[in-house]
């Protein structure tokens, strides 16, 4: 089942490069002409989306999988997951707006929505230097063994 997988990856990522390739050739070949016809940026932004298509749901399909392969592991997402909501609110509620009125008509925003960037901001803070922090700590997890 794996070979099968890995070789419909294969082809699919072929006709993608392939594609690709046809593509930047006619760009190159036709020159500024061909950048201006629109039938070949629509080709490019076609194949591109739909290598993105196929990406994304990738991207949901095999977690699911594989959780269905090993149930343990679920626990441990939804674990992560819950982590993660936490955060956020936590983000949420400490996050305020810092603008005035005028200057959120000047930016064309509202109150709640800077409150969300706010939010944003401080859950990448905090992932970030989780993230930078178990680095550190692997490191030196790994100097005393």
């Amino acid at each position: 089942m794996d070979k099968i997988i890995l070789n419909v990856f294969k082809v699919i990522s072929l006709i993608l490069i392939a594609l690709a390739v046809i593509f930047q050739v006619i760009v190159l070949v036709k020159g500024d002409d061909a950048v201006q016809n629109t039938n070949i940026i629509d080709n490019f932004i076609t194949t591109s989306a739909f290598a993105l298509g196929i990406a994304a749901i990738l991207a949901i399909a095999f977690p699911i999988i594989f959780i269905g392969q090993n149930p343990k592991n679920a626990l441990k997402l939804l674990a992560v997951l819950v982590g993660f909501v936490i955060i956020g609110f936590i983000c949420y509620s400490i996050a305020g707006n810092s603008f005035s009125n005028v200057r959120l008509e000047e930016l064309k925003t509202t109150e709640n929505v800077s409150r969300m960037v706010g939010a944003g901001l401080y859950f990448t803070y905090i992932v970030g230097g989780g993230a930078i922090l178990a680095i550190i700590f692997s490191s030196l997890a790994g100097l005393f063994k």
